[in-house]
This record gives structure tokens, sequence and C-alpha cells, in this order.
């Protein structure tokens, strides 16, 4: 310990207080003070505060936060107060720990220290030193950059405010398209209904005048039938036989004729559209933090978080193998489990609500429209099925003569991958060509995906680590290779267009941009 350290820091083993209490110190105790009486002119720790307003129920006590009012207190300035002890005052300095220190500071965690000074010994030394004399300019020049950069991100926010009005604006403009948009088109849709209605109204107004001319005549005929006159009464049987046969025919003609309907079926394009967006667009701030890996130019997504959630069921014979997944417009998500030969149907919390059993293992899966969706089997078929009140039912399936791997579906076109290749197929299954294909090594086409606009698909070539870009005339339009690529399996499209490449290896995710050509951002699972 420092030679010059005063000796009234330790008494014995007990601390020094500034207020020690006065009953205490009489009965040779060492308590800290929190009271203190003006009228008694002494200190009181809590027990004995508690004895004395029992004595003395009239006198003013104060307690800490009127420290100041204290008999004996002697102020300190607060940048002369200790952080860790209240009002105690930083009086030395801990050369070991480079620190500032209080007296109760070296009771407690300073004793074995080599080097503790007094401050006034050493105060007067420093100032005189050059780094002392330079301190206030740099102090000053550091104040300045923080200004700065505060002022600079106060404007900044400020033009985030204003860029989000002007989108805000666009939102709206872009609002008011649709709306114009939609009400031409209801407005051409109510001209054709009116167009039929009027050309159905004449059609059946025909109809209804023959019957009410007939009828007439009828009417006329039988009223001449029934008079006095012989002539007359003759004539008019006669002519009403005639009319008696033309009105048979009618009524024969009209009776089997079935009514007129009208009805309306909505464009299903329009619904499909719209069950896949969730917003009317893409707005995108960078960088932020907690993001992943940034690049320049890049789009950068937030991590939220990261769940788990176990679809094992109990009648599942062998543990889950996800092979494929797809999202339906409800927010459902379907997964093929190929180690238990099911299609297994998730709600939003990611539980498993419906299952549906095939009778090998399915590989992959695609959203084809409303709620169906198609599966490739190890058995080289697609089957499909649909989902209607959480129940799901095969309603058909395809036959093929290569093997059913990759599948995704754009607009009625059906694409279906082997290992080596693509084949393009009607709804119906009509071959429409091989769009592509590389037998260089055993796997080339993994769980390919056509983008939103189906002009494009990305294909993982896994054995090749690597992402192929074609479009759906199979010419390639980019390559690209890349370490994060450590056996990519799969490929995903998201609403708003961004691709994102599944590594099965390194457990890891990798943002491209929408051409294939550039990596964006990697995540690690």
């Amino acid at each position: 310990m420092a030679s010059n350290l005063s000796s009234s820091v330790y008494q014995t083993s007990d601390l020094i207080h500034d207020f020690a209490c006065s009953p205490c110190k009489d009965d040779g105790l060492n308590n800290e003070a929190q009271f203190c009486c003006g009228e008694c002119r002494k200190h009181y720790c809590n027990i004995c505060v508690a004895h004395h307003n029992k004595l003395f129920r009239k006198h003013s006590v104060l307690g800490k936060q009127d420290l100041s009012k204290w008999l004996g207190y002697a102020g300190h300035s607060p940048i002369e107060i200790c952080d860790k002890h209240g009002d105690k005052k930083l009086d030395m300095l801990c050369e070991d720990h480079d620190e500032l220190v209080c007296y109760v500071c070296v009771s407690l965690t300073h004793r074995m220290c080599q080097s503790i000074k007094h401050i006034p010994d050493i105060a007067g030394k420093v100032k005189s030193t050059t780094e002392f004399k330079q301190f206030p300019f740099n102090v000053r020049l550091t104040s300045s950059k923080l200004q700065s950069l505060s002022d600079k991100t106060l404007q900044n926010k400020q033009s985030l405010k204003d860029a989000g009005k002007k989108i805000l604006a666009e939102i709206k403009s872009l609002r008011k398209k649709l709306n114009d948009t939609f009400d031409e088109l209801e407005t051409k849709t109510n001209t054709i209904l009116q167009d039929q209605l009027h050309d159905v109204d004449e059609f059946l107004q025909e109809d209804i005048d023959k019957c009410t001319q007939l009828h007439d005549k009828l009417r006329t005929f039988l009223e001449a039938i029934q008079s006095q006159q012989d002539d007359t009464s003759y004539i008019a049987y006669r002519k009403c036989k005639d009319k008696m046969r033309e009105a048979e025919s009618l009524i024969q003609e009209l009776s089997v004729k079935p009514d007129t309907i009208l009805t309306f079926h909505s464009d299903p394009k329009i619904e499909q559209l719209l069950s896949g967006l969730n917003t009317l667009g893409e707005t995108i701030a960078f960088p932020c933090k907690n993001t992943w890996k940034y690049f320049p130019l890049s789009h950068v997504f937030k991590v939220k978080n990261i769940s788990k959630s176990i679809v094992k069921m109990q009648s599942d014979v062998e543990g889950c193998g996800l092979g494929g997944i797809c999202e339906l417009p409800g927010g459902e998500i379907l997964i093929t489990d190929f180690k238990n030969n099911k299609v297994k149907l998730l709600d939003s919390q990611y539980q498993v609500t419906a299952t549906c059993d095939f009778p090998v293992q399915p590989n992959h899966i695609c959203h084809i429209a409303g709620n169906e969706a198609a599966v490739s089997l190890c058995d080289k078929s697609v089957h499909f099925i649909t989902l209607k009140d959480r129940t799901m039912t095969v309603t058909r399936n395809l036959s093929f003569q290569h093997f059913c791997a990759g599948i995704s579906h754009h607009s009625g076109n059906l694409y279906v991958g082997s290992h080596t290749a693509i084949y393009h197929y009607t709804m119906s299954g009509q071959l429409m060509g091989k769009i592509y294909e590389d037998k260089s090594v055993i796997l080339t086409v993994n769980k390919f995906t056509v983008s939103r606009d189906g002009t494009t698909i990305f294909i993982p070539a896994s054995t090749h680590k690597k992402l192929v870009t074609i479009n759906t005339s199979g010419k390639i339009l980019s390559t690209l290779q890349d370490p994060d690529f450590d056996w990519p399996i799969s490929v995903c499209v998201s609403d708003s267009g961004h691709v994102f490449v599944c590594s099965h290896l390194s457990s890891n995710v990798t943002q491209v941009d929408k051409e294939g050509k550039h990596k964006l951002a990697t995540l690690a699972i």
C-alpha cells in the first residue's frame, strides 16, 4: 500500500463512514448512519432511529435524500462523487487499475493494490504535462465530430420521414390506379351484362307476344262461335280450329324449351393474383443492425426469430424427412415427409392438422392454384391433391417414363424434373418437350423452381455445387458457383421475387439476385 495513504482510511478491520450512527458508536459499534436529527445533533442507523422516533416524536429527522442538510455535511460537487458509493468523494487514484476511487472502494476492492495515491499529491503535476494542455483541444474536436454525426443523423431521420410521406403518396396513387382499373373492369362487365339482359329480354318477349296474340285470337273466335249468327259462327269455328293447331304447336314448343338462366363466373386469375399478394409493393431500408451479412446493392433482411416446430405424429413409423414445402393462399403450409410417405398440412402455428398417405415416397411439392397442389412421387408419378375443410384428397394422377424429383408450375405449364433433366408438360400430362439436361454427373437437377413471372427456372445443381438459371426454352442464362453453395438442394422464390438457395451440408440459405448472377447475402441456420 502506498505510504502516503492516510491512516484514517482504515480503522482496524471496520469501514470508516462519512456519518456513523451515534448510539452505535457509543456502544463500540461501527454502523453507517441513515438519518440525522438536528435537535439532538446526532446521527442514527435504521435500528436506532426507530427508538429515537418513539421518544422524540416531534423532532424533525432528515434522511439520505436531505444529506446536504445534515449536521457536519461537507458538500461535494457532482464530479467529485464516487459513482459506486453514493456521496463518497473520489480522493484517490489506484494506479494498478488506473481507476479513481474513494476510501470505500479502497476498503472493499483495492486492499491488495500496491500503488494508491492521494489525488491532491498528483493533480498539480498532471496539469503541467503537454497531454493535459492538449486535452481540451482533443475534447472540443471529438465533441465537434459527435455534434456533426448527430446533425447528420438528424437530417437522415428527417429525410426518412420525407421519403415515407412520398412513398405513402405513391402507395395511395397505386391504390387509386388499381381502383380505377377495377372500376373500368366493373363498367365493362356491367355493359356486357346489360347487353346480354337486353338480348335475352327481347328473345323472351317474342315468346310472350306469340302467346298473347294466339290467346286473344282464340278468345275472339270463341265469342263468335257462341253467337246466334250461323254464318259467322261457322267461319269462326273453322278459323279457330286452325289457330288451335297453331296454339298446340306453340305450347308443345315452349313447354320443352328450358328456362333461360343468367350466371356470373368471376375470372379465377383475379383471385389467384390477389391471394398471392401480401402487400402492394416492397419497401426496403438498409443498412440495419441485426441483419444478414451486408453486400452492396443487396436487399437486407432482418431475422426476427428462428423457431423449431415438431411435425412428427404418433402414427409416424420413422422420424420425419422433409423433402418439399409450399404455401397455400390461405397461409397453410404443405410439406412432404418422405420417410413416412405422407404429405402433411400445417396451420399458421405450424401444427399438423391433416395428412395424406401415399404408397411410395413423395419427393417435391408445388402449388397449382387455389387449394390445389401437385406432388412428385418416387414411382414416376405426379399426384394432384386438393384441400377442402382441412381434408386433403387426391383428385387425379399422371404417370411418366422418367423419375420424378423436382416439380414446379406456372399458368398451366407443369415442369417435372428427373435427377438430370427437366421436362415440360401440359396439365393433362402431354409432353411438350425436354427443355434442359445435364448428364455429366449423377445429380445436376435437384428441386428447382420457376420465377414468379414464369420466364426463368432456377436449378440447384447439387453435385456441381452451383446454381444454373435457364429460360423456359432451356437456354442457360447464367451459372453461379459460390463457397456458400455446399450441396444446394432446393430453390424458392418469395412473393416479391427474391431468390433463395438452400444448401444441405452447410445448413445455410443464400440470397441471389433475380437473374441468378450474383450472391447478395448468406444466413446460417
